[in-house]
């Protein structure tokens, strides 16, 4: 385990119950967020592959749109 996240377990193991639980509630949704954030940049990628493909069967050539992707994506 990294310093940084050893401190953060130090922090939570210090709440009371109320508080942890709360903790964790905002860390569920803040996972999900970025999930569908996640997801929503991942179909947009798979939506310019298709029309890059597309583009190509058509003949016209191909697609010349530089697309960045993060890391672990």
């Amino acid at each position: 385990m990294n310093p940084a996240a050893q401190e953060a377990l130090n922090i939570f193991n210090t709440l009371n119950k109320k508080e942890q639980d709360v903790a964790v509630s905002f860390l569920k949704q803040l996972s999900q967020t970025h999930e569908a954030e996640r997801n929503e940049r991942n179909e947009a990628y798979l939506a310019k592959v298709r029309r890059g493909i597309k583009q190509c069967a058509e003949g016209r050539g191909i697609a010349r749109d530089i697309i960045e992707v993060e890391n672990g994506e």
